[in-house]
């Protein structure tokens, strides 16, 4: 049976093409033109049923995912690839570390898209670095925004395994594409804390934050608890994103030193 494509199934392909994989609720965030999600279950099952997109249940657990059912993951067909002239995918999206990798990056979209809904941040733009291997450490997205009237660009990267490669990518992000800090989200806080160590004493802690995907799905980017290399409280709308956390000796109390209210 063949359906007329509207111009939101079309926005659909790109955005699934862009990410290479999706579940509905990133979908139903990303295609939102009036700030809240739309209902769109009922026409991704037609899209699927049609051959015109892909469906699997993710293999694996995301450390976000809070529901026991396991999440579906929508990708695109060979025929809306020939649609978009995209070409066959450089790895394989059915492989469950993968598509782990591919959604988190896809949930932290979702997540600025959320926040800026709330009016806790404006004018979101965000850019997809596409991988040719799942493996190689680079830059997930560039992401820019409004907070206060001030403009932030951010450099993301999403569960690095290699502090040495961080710090290489770090000075050609912060140089080349011109982002003010480096956002690095982990799985675990155990990811979190080595990389944390391995960074403290090089160039770029100061402009790096720390956070787990678990902290910034339950209270939002901007709210999320943001750490500097040292454990300290980071600021993420600070000019520096550090800051840090002086000790009264008199009183035994803590305090963030000069650090804005997010």
């Amino acid at each position: 049976m063949a359906i007329q494509l509207s111009d939101r199934d079309t926005l659909i392909f790109q955005f699934i093409e862009e990410h290479q994989v999706l579940l509905e609720k990133h979908i139903a965030w990303l295609i939102s033109f009036d700030d809240k999600p739309v209902l769109i279950r009922d026409r991704l099952r037609k899209l699927f049923y049609l051959d015109y997109l892909l469906c699997e249940r993710h293999g694996g657990k995301l450390p976000w995912w809070t529901t026991p059912t396991k999440p579906l993951v929508y990708m695109l067909s060979p025929m809306s690839r020939q649609l978009l002239k995209a070409g066959d995918s450089e790895f394989d999206l059915s492989n469950c570390d993968t598509q782990r990798h591919l959604l988190e990056v896809a949930n932290l979209r979702m997540l600025f898209l959320v926040d800026q809904k709330e009016g806790l941040i404006g004018d979101v733009k965000w850019t997809t670095n596409k991988h040719t291997n799942i493996s190689e450490q680079m830059l997930d997205a560039v992401v820019t925004f409004t907070r206060n009237g001030v403009t932030h660009k951010i450099g993301l990267l999403n569960q690095p395994t290699c502090a040495e490669k961080v710090v290489n990518d770090s000075h050609a992000a912060l140089t080349a594409m011109q982002v003010d800090s480096l956002w690095i989200i982990s799985r675990e806080e155990v990811n979190q804390g080595a990389l944390q160590k391995a960074l403290a004493s090089t160039s770029i802690a100061p402009k790096i934050a720390f956070a787990t995907h678990q902290d910034i799905y339950k209270s939002g980017v901007v709210k999320a608890k943001w750490q500097g290399t040292s454990g300290q409280f980071a600021s993420i709308m600070a000019e520096s994103v550090v800051q840090p956390i002086s000790w009264s000796p008199a009183t035994g109390s803590t305090s963030l030193s000069t650090a804005p209210a997010v």
